[in-house]
């Protein structure tokens, strides 16, 4: 399986914003240069974040961005939710038209077993806890 970019960017943007917390907006400027990602598309990641409620936009000079609510209430289940990204690993378990064999398929079940497993892990992490990883790093170098 491989994670698209958007998802990898997204996590890496609002992690950056939770570690930096606060009231006070991160310029996109910031979080782009930061997390190595370039403005134009932080920008778009962040605007889908922003309709789905996971950060909120502040407009002006000090303008930036913020998380909506608590890093420890958002999963990563969720950031996947707002860039459309579906976690099922195959076409065939997306929907059932997609292959002829579909329902009559050993593998199929398995395909099925690991989605469900890896939206379990998404929606049982959160952002807190991505960021109390990233700060034991820090601590230990």
């Amino acid at each position: 399986m491989k994670l698209p970019t958007r998802v990898r960017y997204a996590v890496r943007a609002v992690v950056e914003l939770a570690e930096r917390g606060g009231e006070r907006p991160i310029p996109i400027s910031s979080i782009s240069k930061a997390q190595n990602i370039s403005p134009k598309y932080a920008k778009q990641l962040m605007n889908r974040l922003q309709r789905a409620g996971i950060v909120k936009g502040h407009a002006g000079i000090r303008g930036g961005y913020t998380l909506a609510r608590s890093a420890d209430e958002i999963t990563l289940l969720e950031i996947y939710n707002a860039l459309g990204v579906s976690v099922k690993l195959v076409p065939c378990i997306r929907m059932e038209s997609y292959c002829e064999r579909s329902g009559s398929c050993a593998a199929q079940l398995i395909w099925q077993r690991l989605s469900d497993e890896i939206v379990q892990i998404l929606k049982n992490t959160t952002i807190g806890e991505m960021v109390a990883y990233q700060r034991s790093l820090v601590k230990r170098r």
